[in-house]
């Protein structure tokens, strides 16, 4: 029993942003297409996810427009709706939990869950994976996901990643670590490309040899205490890592697009992430202790300052800070703005004499909650304060890489529904049908 246990299945879905956009407009199934930031006619814009239909020409999720055109010269491009994708993002989450509580929401398309007693037989973790796949047919029908099977989260979300579309990979302990010699080392979470080299340097190129390291070896590679829980997770060990420390630093940036390139306009642009940042940070019952601003120019040297400042969380005594710091920024031309709060946390506690200054809300604090409410409600900017007036539409919220921000941080009018275009106008019914062979596998957005 304890060899078989399978502890942990992970759902991974394909394509997921490309084929909600599939899901919600008929004409583009079966079609290739590109999700793109909000204009979509810059070439040289960024592919932010493909579908499997486009990922067949050898497009790829961080292809440039140009590349992607050049690739797929019928591609259709797709501004992305990012308050969608949450909403079905919520939806798809109820379908699983319909099957199997949800552990951990690790993205807008991942999810851990954690096996329980008999669920951790082989057989039974099986059939749950199957009652996933056929739940999430109600949510959508163009909605697929791959599953994954193992004793740990980390093994789970591997093999989530192995059989793509639609596919459904197991590893067992008693297996392991034979069973992962045929990845490369780029296809373990956390080993990135400098990771990777630090690998190579230390002669060694493939997964057996990884896998052959003694946990010492490990230790000593990744510098501390993650190599050896590496060495464990690679063989089946079940364990999370300890919880993380609380947030120190909130921030949001932004490229500037040309109508906002102006010092004025940049300020403005500015005060929205701040203001962002703000609503984030007072979610998570937090206070800032510090500010940062950053700001890069094309042909200069970037501009940065960081000032700490009394704790406080509301955005009227945030934005003073930075304006105040403003007139120090270069006048040049910018191009991309990064504002973070910074030492943060809890409320301030009482002073010596136990006399709490924020036990009763003063005017300002009244006037946030109040803002808070009726933008949570009414949407995203129904209220907002004048100095974002001009570029309240600039900057729209995005999904991270992480948990997907609340609804309420979207703006409604971001995602109305709209018909997508391919190249030089041409509608996407009229586009011809893929005939190319699928692949076999891919990554997911």
């Amino acid at each position: 029993m304890v060899d078989s246990a399978i502890n942990w299945l992970f759902v991974d879905l394909n394509s997921y942003f490309a084929s909600i956009e599939q899901e919600l407009c008929p004409e583009l199934r079966g079609q290739p297409i590109a999700i793109v930031p909000i204009r979509v006619e810059a070439q040289t814009g960024c592919c932010i996810a493909v579908s499997y239909q486009a990922k067949a020409y050898g497009v790829k999720t961080g292809f440039s427009v140009a590349d992607a055109k050049l690739l797929c010269p019928y591609i259709i491009l797709v501004e992305a709706r990012p308050r969608l994708y949450v909403e079905y993002h919520h939806r798809i989450a109820a379908a699983i939990e319909r099957c199997i509580p949800i552990q951990q929401v690790m993205s807008c398309d991942e999810f851990a869950c954690q096996l329980l007693g008999r669920e951790r037989t082989l057989l039974r973790a099986t059939a749950i994976a199957y009652e996933i796949k056929r739940e999430l047919r109600t949510v959508g029908i163009t909605l697929r996901c791959s599953v994954g099977l193992a004793p740990n989260r980390l093994l789970a979300k591997i093999a989530g990643d192995m059989q793509k579309p639609d596919g459904l990979m197991i590893f067992e302990r008693r297996y392991l670590p034979q069973a992962l010699y045929s990845l490369e080392l780029a296809d373990i979470p956390g080993i990135g490309k400098r990771m990777e080299q630090r690998i190579h340097a230390e002669g060694i190129a493939t997964m057996r040899e990884l896998c052959a390291l003694t946990r010492e070896r490990m230790h000593s590679i990744w510098g501390g205490v993650l190599g050896d829980r590496l060495w464990l997770w690679l063989r089946g060990e079940d364990f999370l890592e300890p919880p993380a420390r609380p947030l120190q630093t909130l921030s949001r940036q932004h490229i500037l697009p040309p109508n906002c390139r102006t010092p004025d306009k940049a300020r403005a642009v500015a005060l929205k992430l701040l203001h962002s940042t703000a609503r984030k940070m007072r979610r998570n019952d937090l206070w800032a202790g510090g500010l940062s601003l950053q700001v890069g120019f094309y042909d200069h040297v970037a501009f940065a300052c960081n000032v700490r400042i009394e704790p406080c969380h509301d955005p009227y005594t945030l934005q003073e800070h930075l304006i105040a710091v403003w007139p120090r920024v270069p006048a040049y031309t910018p191009s991309d703005i990064s504002v973070a709060l910074t030492h943060l946390d809890l409320a301030p506690s009482p002073d010596l004499f136990g006399i709490d200054p924020f036990s009763e809300p003063n005017a300002k604090q009244r006037v946030v909650t109040a803002l808070d409410t009726i933008n949570a409600r009414y949407g995203l900017n129904t209220v907002y304060l004048g100095s974002i007036h001009q570029v309240r539409k600039e900057a729209p919220t995005r999904i991270p890489f992480g948990p997907p921000p609340p609804l309420e941080e979207f703006d409604d009018t971001a995602d109305k529904l709209r018909t997508p275009r391919g190249p030089r106008g041409i509608r996407a019914s009229d586009l011809p049908r893929v005939q190319r062979k699928m692949p076999t596998s891919g990554g997911s957005v």
